[in-house]
């Protein structure tokens, strides 16, 4: 089902003309043919799109399965395969001295910085798009419609070097998953917090009991609001939790051979905790976005949860004695402060689900009554900018303050590593620019992080030599 038809038949609207797209930079272009090219697989006809697709909210559209399926129909992945839209914005992998817990990264487990990283992973697994080596992919590139676009964004004779084509392929799908293509920003809920739509009864009592503290709770690992990642609400804190999720002994995976799954059925997912070997961490997976969650089933790092008002039962009735649920298939680190035993009624479930459908990318703005914007008493947000971007070597960051503010303004690469600080210190109010020389740095993926008293923004840069 193409997505104007289930997001019609869940009643939702869709964006007709509200905001059109930015033309993609050659780059982000090129990225964008890559992550759709389902000729890079063993066999052919699997893309990372297969898995990511904008009708499935740049999730898998396969929502029958609760695992992906590989390249090889009879194979199929150990997790579900979460969205590519909106991870961008996760910092790398870290511990955090002052919340005391791992924060960032991609895939579950967070075993990848950033969006490079990920990107190398599904075309060499062989539970995914199955290729031999990184040469085998490039090969294929090589002979691809988009090969010379290639190299005029990479530069002659990349493509002759397999090692780092394969890098500069990585660059070029995390540069197009950075765009407004998968990161809009376009759902009622953002329409809402600009005053142009209304959110239903249903709906607005569902977000009062998702930030609830005592009702849902659900914005203490979701946050509603924005920051300190980005300038708008990402759904997430980028933390890791064990949710006493059961086992899900439906999951295909446990059926595979012993050369992919040698414990079979009493394979058990301990997440974060078998990556870095860490008992106090068995069990516990990144909090997912909610951004598109309507449209992402199942739910889930096993994909137990067919639909939205399964899994928020779940939240709710979790540790009620009678409630039915299985027990979690990592017993210990289960979080019992913020969920289990909530005491929502029916009603409020279905408040909490109704809000979170507004969460969809592509709503329609239809003429109305006038409502007032949210964000109106709110001071106006510390701006910034880039030009020009792309750039070779230099780029004038401007940035404007609503009131004098303590700046820290610095350039990070791809792995989260800093790059140039241009500027650390009291501003005053008003318009301010500062010049970022790139000379000794590589073509590539950079971000200017600007952070003034309780607000950060974050620039997306695109050094082309």
């Amino acid at each position: 089902m193409r997505l104007p038809a289930m997001l019609a038949a869940a009643g939702l609207l869709l964006l007709s003309g509200v905001m059109t797209a930015q033309a993609l930079e050659p780059i982000e272009d090129l990225g964008k043919l890559i992550y759709f090219d389902t000729n890079l697989s063993v066999p052919a006809g699997q893309s990372c799109a297969t898995c990511h697709h904008p009708t499935a909210g740049f999730a898998d559209p396969n929502h029958s399965l609760p695992v992906s399926q590989g390249a090889i129909q009879n194979r199929f992945g150990n997790r579900s395969a979460p969205t590519s839209a909106y991870c961008g914005y996760a910092p790398a992998f870290h511990w955090d001295p002052v919340e005391e817990m791992y924060l960032g990264g991609q895939f579950w487990d967070g075993r990848e910085d950033d969006l490079v990283g990920q990107a190398k992973g599904p075309f060499l697994n062989p539970l995914e798009m199955n290729n031999p080596s990184k040469r085998h992919v490039i090969q294929k590139i090589r002979r691809s419609s988009y090969a010379a676009m290639f190299e005029e964004v990479f530069g002659v004779g990349i493509l002759r070097q397999p090692e780092a084509a394969y890098d500069s392929a990585a660059v070029a799908i995390a540069a197009y998953e950075m765009t407004n293509e998968l990161n809009a920003f376009t759902s009622k809920y953002d329409y809402y917090l600009q005053g142009l739509a209304q959110l239903t009864t249903q709906e607005a009592l569902g977000l009062q009991l998702f930030n609830d503290e005592n009702a849902g709770n659900c914005a203490a690992c979701h946050p509603s609001t924005p920051g300190p990642y980005y300038t708008q609400a990402l759904f997430t804190d980028y933390s890791y939790d064990n949710l006493g999720l059961p086992k899900n002994w439906d999951s295909p995976f446990l059926t595979l051979p012993p050369a992919f799954n040698p414990m079979g059925m009493n394979y058990i997912d301990k997440g974060l905790g078998d990556r870095l070997e860490e008992e106090d961490e068995w069990g516990k997976f990144k909090v997912p976005t909610l951004r598109n969650v309507a449209v992402t089933s199942p739910y889930g790092h096993n994909g137990i949860f067919e639909t939205l008002t399964d899994i928020v039962n779940f939240y709710n009735t979790r540790d009620v004695p009678g409630a039915g649920w299985d027990p979690p298939e990592v017993p210990e680190n289960v979080n019992d402060d913020e969920l289990g035993d909530l005491g929502l009624n029916a009603d409020q479930v279905a408040a909490i689900v109704a809000f979170m459908m507004t969460l969809t990318d592509g709503y329609i703005v239809t003429a109305g009554e006038e409502v007032t914007p949210v964000l109106a008493a709110m001071p106006q947000r510390h701006a910034l900018g880039a030009s020009p971007n792309p750039f070779n070597p230099v780029t004038t960051l401007s940035y404007q303050l609503t009131a004098i503010s303590r700046v820290s303004l610095r350039v990070y690469d791809t792995a989260g590593r800093e790059v140039a600080a241009l500027v650390d210190g009291w501003r005053e109010a008003g318009a301010h620019q500062v010049t970022f020389d790139a000379s000794g740095l590589p073509s590539g993926i950079y971000f200017a992080r600007l952070s003034a008293g309780d607000v950060a923004q974050t620039q997306k840069l695109v050094l082309m030599k």
